[in-house]
């Protein structure tokens, strides 16, 4: 779902169908579907950030959502990320948040294991990063 709302918004923001297409490694075909199933898609929008919210807390949304932004800044700056630099930077930022946030957040622990960086991999539509040896490409 997470997916097909990220093709919406960026044909909408005039990305070239092709383009986007070719980023996902779909059919054109399968791209018009979601395209044309748009409104029912984003029906569903709001729906996906509560459940994620009830799911993980809105600490943890919070903080996948800043570091979305500081891998995409990383990678306009063209640096070379390491998973390890990114699971600590992800822990710095929960536990700022956390800290933030006071009681609410307490006797909750959070473990950036490689598990929770490919499912937040997918969530933040980071597909081009690459985990191989000591560096990933963003």
């Amino acid at each position: 779902m997470e997916t097909k709302v990220k093709i919406i918004e960026r044909v909408e923001h005039g990305e070239k169908m092709v383009g986007v297409t070719s980023s996902y490694n779909m059919n054109c075909s399968t791209n018009d579907m979601i395209l044309k199933n748009k409104d029912k898609i984003m029906e569903h929008v709001p729906m996906m950030s509560t459940i994620l919210s009830k799911k993980c807390g809105k600490v943890m949304e919070e903080m996948e959502k800043l570091l979305s932004v500081w891998t995409q800044d990383q990678h306009q700056h063209r640096v070379l990320l390491s998973l390890m630099l990114i699971q600590e930077k992800a822990k710095s930022l929960y536990e700022n948040l956390k800290n933030k946030h006071g009681e609410e957040s307490e006797g909750t622990s959070f473990k950036a294991s490689h598990c929770w960086f490919h499912q937040f991999k997918a969530r933040a539509n980071l597909h081009n990063v690459k985990v191989s040896g000591k560096a990933v490409r963003v």
